[in-house]
């Protein structure tokens, strides 16, 4: 008898190695960029552990640095788009994008933003060039930004968004 009932553990544990095959454990510290929605579903509003978030985007100094390279005026993004024509919850802020990020037009979250932007233009996969507009409309100009459509309770004020922004910028 005692050799059946250890047949029948050992089959029993050959069955459920696939369950447990399955159910892999993710590094607690793995350090991968998170789209909006990610980020705050996990309430994670901060680097994980050392390694710094990879692939960033391209962050302020990255857009100050080519602006500095091509000089006015490079007929792109950075020299033909106003702050308040594309982010409109913002009038009165008629300074190019170049103007922004190279001069004292602009407060740092400005600045941000605007790299967000460019780096959406330029064709991140973490969000698109509407989702930043939205981020500064809705979320520091309207402290109401909802990061996912699945969770409308969610929202962001200026404050979260700028703690996303340092996240996800280089």
């Amino acid at each position: 008898m005692p050799k059946e009932s250890r047949r029948r553990l050992i089959q029993g544990g050959l069955a459920g190695a696939p369950l447990l095959l399955a159910l892999t454990s993710v590094p607690a510290l793995a350090a991968d960029c998170k789209q909006p929605s990610g980020f705050s579903a996990s309430g994670n509003l901060s680097q994980n552990g050392t390694t710094a978030c990879s692939p960033k985007m391209n962050g302020v100094k990255f857009w100050q640095d080519y602006c500095n390279a091509n000089p006015a005026p490079s007929g792109t993004a950075v020299d033909t788009m106003t702050f308040s024509g594309v982010f409109t919850a913002t009038s009165g802020v008629t300074a190019t994008f170049r103007s922004i990020l190279t001069t004292s037009a602009g407060t740092l979250l400005q600045k941000k933003i605007v790299a967000a932007w460019l780096s959406a233009k330029a064709g991140s996969s973490l969000f698109t060039t509407d989702t930043v507009v939205k981020m500064w409309n809705d979320g520091v100009v309207g402290n109401a930004f909802h990061p996912s459509a699945t969770m409308p309770s969610v929202t962001w004020t200026s404050t979260q968004v700028e703690q996303y922004l340092d996240y996800v910028l280089a």
